[in-house]
Order: C-alpha cells, then sequence, then structure tokens
C-alpha cells in the first residue's frame, strides 16, 4: 500500500513525458512558404527580401530593404497603381534626396497641387508702393498763378490676375501730399476779417463779409485720399509672386477719384507784413499710366519705374479767382508685391 502510493505519481508522469518528449524531438515542415515576414530578422545580414508575385523586383531596390520600404516605394509602369499620381492626374515627380518612397504634399508646393485651381481666375496679389515727382498747374485761375511744386504719395493696391497671370484688373488706394508755390503776381483778392466782438456785450460776435484787398498768392497745399481702378499688364511672362523668373515689364493704367482738404496762403498788399488763409475741401478726377522694371527677389517682387497723371480739382479756394484746377503729375515709383 505504501509502495503503491509513491509509485502512482511517477508512473502518471512518465506516460505524458513521453508523448511530449517525442512532439519537440523534430521540426515539421511549415504549412505556409510564401509569407514574407513584417521585419527583417535581426542579423539578417544585407540580402534583400524575397520578391513576391504581386510585386515583383524588376526594376533597381537598394541593397537592404525593410517591407516599410517595399510597401512604400513607388511601382514602374506595369505594376500597382500610383495613387498620388492617380490624385495628381499623371505621374509624380520625386525629388532627389528624399527617401525612397517618399511623395511631395500637394498642401506645400508652389502649385494647384491635386485639384487644379480654385476659381476661374488666377491669384490674387497685393502690393505696397511710393512716389514723388513734380506737379504742373494749369488753368485760368488760381492754376495760372502756380509754380511747378512736389507731389509725394503712396499706397496699397490689390491685383486680381488672369489665369495665365500676364495680366491683372487693379483696385487702389492711397494718400498723397501736393505743394505748389505762388508766382506772386499781383491780383484782387478775397481775404476773411476778424469777427467783431460788442464793446457793450462780449456775449455778441458779429462776422464780417470777406474783405477784397490786394495781394499775392504764397503757396498752395493739398492733401488727398485717393481711390483708382485698373489694367496692368505684363509684356515678359507671368507677373504672379513665384511665377516670375526673371526681370519683367509692366504696363497699366488707372481711372481714379481724391477727396481732400486744400488751404492757400496769401498775402495782402494792403498790410504791412500781412497773411491771410483760406481752407476748403476738394474732389479730383484723375486717369494715369505707369511702366515698372520688375525682378523678383525670392518671396516678394521689388519694381520701379515712371507714372504720370493727369487730374482736375473743384474747388473755390481763392474767389474771385476761377475756382478749378487741371494739373499733371510726372513721378517715379518703387514699390514691393508679395
Amino acid at each position: 500500500m505504501t509502495i503503491t502510493r509513491f509509485l502512482l505519481p511517477g508512473v502518471v508522469l512518465g506516460v505524458f513525458a513521453v508523448p511530449g518528449a517525442a512532439q519537440f524531438s523534430g521540426t515539421p515542415a511549415p504549412q505556409y512558404t510564401n509569407l514574407v515576414p513584417s521585419v527583417r530578422p535581426a542579423g539578417g545580414g544585407g540580402d534583400p527580401l524575397p520578391p513576391t508575385a504581386a510585386q515583383p523586383l524588376t526594376y533597381p531596390r537598394p541593397t537592404a530593404v525593410t517591407s516599410l520600404e517595399q510597401m512604400g516605394t513607388p511601382q514602374p509602369a506595369g505594376g500597382a497603381a500610383d495613387p498620388v499620381g492617380t490624385l495628381n492626374g499623371g505621374p509624380m515627380l520625386y525629388a532627389p534626396g528624399l527617401p525612397v518612397g517618399s511623395y511631395p504634399s500637394p498642401y506645400y508646393v508652389d502649385g494647384p497641387g491635386c485639384c487644379g485651381p480654385l476659381g476661374r481666375d488666377g491669384r490674387i496679389g497685393y502690393e505696397i508702393y511710393t512716389y514723388t515727382g513734380i506737379n504742373i498747374a494749369s488753368g485760368g485761375g488760381v492754376g495760372a498763378r502756380l509754380k511747378p511744386g512736389i507731389n509725394v504719395g503712396g499706397g496699397a493696391r490689390t491685383l486680381f490676375f488672369t489665369p495665365d497671370h500676364t495680366a491683372a484688373w487693379t483696385i487702389d488706394a492711397g494718400l498723397s501730399w501736393t505743394h505748389n508755390n505762388g508766382d506772386r503776381r499781383l491780383q484782387q483778392l478775397y481775404i476773411k476779417q476778424n469777427p467783431t466782438v460788442s464793446s457793450t456785450s462780449p456775449q455778441t460776435v458779429t462776422n464780417n463779409p470777406d474783405l477784397l484787398v490786394p495781394g499775392f498768392i504764397r503757396e498752395l497745399y493739398r492733401e488727398s485720399f485717393n481711390f483708382n481702378v485698373g489694367r496692368d499688364w505684363w509684356l515678359m511672362g507671368a507677373g504672379n509672386t513665384g511665377g516670375e523668373s526673371g526681370t519683367n515689364i509692366r504696363v497699366g493704367g488707372w481711372f481714379g477719384t481724391r477727396y481732400g482738404s486744400a488751404h492757400v496762403d496769401v498775402v495782402p498788399t494792403n498790410v504791412f507784413d500781412g497773411y491771410a488763409r483760406r481752407q476748403n475741401v476738394f474732389e479730383s478726377v484723375v486717369v494715369g499710366a505707369h511702366a515698372t522694371f520688375e525682378t523678383p527677389m525670392g518671396g516678394w517682387i521689388l519694381f520701379g519705374g515712371v507714372r504720370a497723371e493727369w487730374g482736375y480739382d473743384w474747388f473755390n479756394i481763392a474767389p474771385p479767382l476761377p475756382l478749378n484746377i487741371s494739373s499733371v503729375n510726372v513721378q517715379l515709383t518703387l514699390g514691393l508685391r508679395f
């Protein structure tokens, strides 16, 4: 009874140990012989992975590749479809120096990407500019008594390009300042008189009419807000930022309006060391044209050239002289487009 108690466990273990030893004594043949491991085995040397029927190695490959490289490598003609090329409507160009299987993103390239240009027109450009030049006034009234003066200004312009980027409609807003000296020709001019304060009632103020006296115009100043609509053309290819490949020439024109303030300094000769000033608002219409040379400077374009405009101002600035002035501006301009 005691012997049986000690021998029974050993017999049971022996029964189960024999089949287990037989099971691990040999290596059975694998059931699947065409599987490719997901990663290269450790210490596998430099041998490439075996080809498969779906992805034959019929084009040059690196000496050693991993399965990730194999899956990401673009297919040659006759192989599997290129997904990015399919989206772009043609074969994808691969930049040298990028890892095998890399695709440039359509969101980070200078072009329409996979989906083509949006809308029917080209891009929208923006530019800032400044100018300075001479102002030549004319007319039968105040304009005939002004010497050539100086005109300075600047503004910002939006350009709505055509699809080929060789022309654009423009919208332009800016400020300008013009100064002319008078020719000091003696004539009859109205000047304002100071109001009269009652000696008995200081709260009573009487406005006096303008007084007609001999005198001359010393200076005329004009400051205005400018708004223009125009059309530009590029003569040597595309003019958009990123599209110009070298020096370009632009010509164009515009039509616009001016609205601002003007004042004239008058010197009455019947008063020793006299001075009088008249001020008024004025409105203008202008037409102009320009020609500029442009050169790309990386992400922006530098341009400079000449411009000319004719304007007609309406204001009652120095009665009894005729009210309006016709003037021509000839200017140099410089600006940046981005």
